[in-house]
């Protein structure tokens, strides 16, 4: 597994298409940061810690960019013959597709970690460092965030081999996951009235404006994100198992 996961850096350190994708990530990430402060006031501050840790659990469209690199990724191994070598080595294919989806969420993690500590610095220096209230709620909301990103990088890599194609990965890797509201809204539509939030991962991720001593949440969170982790990497799995790649 270590030796896959240094291919992989190696491998990004190689591509391109990565250096575009961690351009686009800066340039919507200081969009952000620069949102969020002329946004901010004396009488509506944002402190450096709750900029931090907004920053790092947010940052949607860095992740769908990160999904599009993954994607990429997987079709170009596809493509070039990388993805039949690898398995006339002998490398388990459960193995390659667990070190993608780490390798990915991983450098997704440090970009928006340097994200949240710009964005904690300049807030900071305008309107204080302010403190961490609620400590557990905050590591849980971190660990929340980090299975929701490793769902979606999953999903967009299991779609991508599906489909081996990049663009329909990120595609099938956004709508998946989101299936419950986007049906909850075609019935709506229809007038026929149901409730799928039991199973939406948008209802159950936490806010740092949310943070309390009531951690309860976290149990219904956890057990959703982790299903839709789960279904993703068997079918993943799976997939990859029937495959016949000549």
């Amino acid at each position: 597994m270590k030796n896959l996961i240094r291919g992989h850096i190696y491998q990004l350190k190689k591509d391109r298409f990565f250096y575009g994708c961690l351009a686009l990530s800066c340039v919507s990430l200081v969009a952000s940061i620069r949102l969020s402060l002329s946004l901010a006031s004396a009488s509506n501050p944002v402190m450096g810690i709750e900029g931090l840790f907004d920053t790092f659990l947010g940052g949607d469209i860095v992740l769908y960019v990160f999904m599009l690199l993954t994607a990429n990724t997987v079709a170009e191994a596809y493509r070039s013959g990388v993805m039949k070598n690898i398995v006339g080595r002998g490398i388990k294919k459960k193995q390659y597709y667990l070190s993608i989806v780490l390798t990915e969420s991983v450098a997704y993690v440090l970009v928006m970690l340097i994200g949240g500590i710009v964005m904690g610095v300049l807030a900071g220096s305008r309107f204080g460092m302010g403190a961490i209230a609620y400590p557990v709620y905050y590591a849980l909301a971190v660990i929340a965030r980090i299975i929701f990103v490793m769902a979606h990088i999953s999903f967009a890599l299991t779609m991508t081999v599906y489909t081996r194609n990049a663009i329909a990965g990120v595609v099938f890797g956004i709508v998946i996951p989101n299936i419950p509201k986007i049906l909850e809204m075609v019935l709506g539509f229809l007038k026929i009235p149901v409730d799928l939030n039991f199973i939406k991962i948008s209802t159950y991720m936490p806010s740092v404006y949310a943070a309390s001593n009531d951690l309860s949440s976290f149990l219904p969170c956890f057990a959703v994100l982790c299903g839709y982790l789960i279904l993703s990497v068997l079918v993943g799995f799976k997939l990859l198992k029937q495959q016949d790649i000549k």
